[in-house]
């Protein structure tokens, strides 16, 4: 998972922590353990993600499918 191009997604959107968890259905708390990766992304997370980011899925798999740990 790379969390700064996800950061990096989220600002170019206008985006906050507490605004992704609401639109994801997630608590803020539960938002932030995944940022600390202290918890994983679901599937229909990510998804749901995808969709409000406007991501391709070549950026999708960058992002969360990445080997670099942020």
């Amino acid at each position: 998972m790379n969390i700064n191009e996800l950061n990096s997604e989220m600002g170019r959107q206008g985006i906050t922590i507490p605004k992704l968890a609401e639109l994801v259905g997630i608590g803020k708390k539960a938002m932030y353990e995944r940022f600390k990766g202290e918890a994983q992304f679901k599937q229909n997370e990510i998804l749901i993600i995808k969709k409000v980011l406007k991501l391709s899925d070549d950026r999708l798999m960058e992002i969360f499918f990445s080997d670099e740990v942020a």
